[in-house]
């Protein structure tokens, strides 16, 4: 289907892996199915011109490789409400990202440092995943970062200053972490932190490292 242009199979229930796609796709939404498994470069393969991507509200599962943020047409990824476990992010030689929404998956590891070094990434949100540690200050030297979601992880240390001052304040949440020294006045920080308790249980029972 080489002409095929914008493919919407949402709301539907279809199941298994993502197959080989047409390789015209400028859009593709799958939302709402039932698909599993990994995401796999093959299905991908030749697909120059795609720029949305909606897979959100499936099984998807595994690791989301850095090979898929450097399509070179990709504009805006949803891939929230899935089963991720791991996400692999690689410094952009030229890019026009603008959104990505990776929130209620189940994410390890740290925040990815280079999603900051995308030029046009003004929306991202990582919420309710399994992160942890610090915010990388890179972030908060990013002007065009608009909407930041790292709420309901298990963040600590201090928030860059950058979020809550002059040209880089940026709109979003950063509640339900182990973040200290997260300013009451802002509205990032408008949603509590967790217990001490329990950031101490996550980051191996002792007294949590604050960094």
């Amino acid at each position: 289907m080489i002409n095929l242009s914008r493919l919407d199979l949402s709301f539907n229930k279809l199941t298994g892996s993502l197959p080989k796609l047409p390789p015209n796709l400028l859009e593709l939404a799958i939302k709402a199915n039932s698909l599993s498994g990994s995401l796999y470069k093959s299905s991908f393969d030749g697909l120059t011109r795609l720029e949305v991507v909606e897979l959100s509200e499936n099984y998807l599962s595994g690791t989301l490789e850095s090979w898929f943020f450097l399509l070179p047409s990709i504009q805006q990824v949803n891939f929230a409400n899935n089963s991720l476990a791991g996400v692999e992010i690689s410094q952009p030689t030229n890019s026009d990202l603008v959104a990505v929404d990776l929130g209620f998956n189940k994410i390890q590891g740290y925040v990815p440092k280079n999603f900051s070094f995308y030029p046009a990434l003004s929306s991202l949100s990582l919420r309710y995943n399994r992160l942890r540690g610090p915010i990388p200050w890179e972030f908060g030297k990013k002007e065009k970062l608009r909407r930041l979601f790292l709420d309901g992880n298990f963040l600590n240390g201090t928030p860059p200053v950058g979020f809550f001052s002059g040209a880089t304040a940026v709109y979003g949440s950063l509640g339900d972490n182990c973040l200290q020294n997260c300013p009451g006045s802002s509205e990032l920080c408008s949603k509590s932190q967790k217990p001490t308790s329990i950031c101490r249980e996550a980051y191996g029972g002792g007294k949590p490292r604050f960094s």
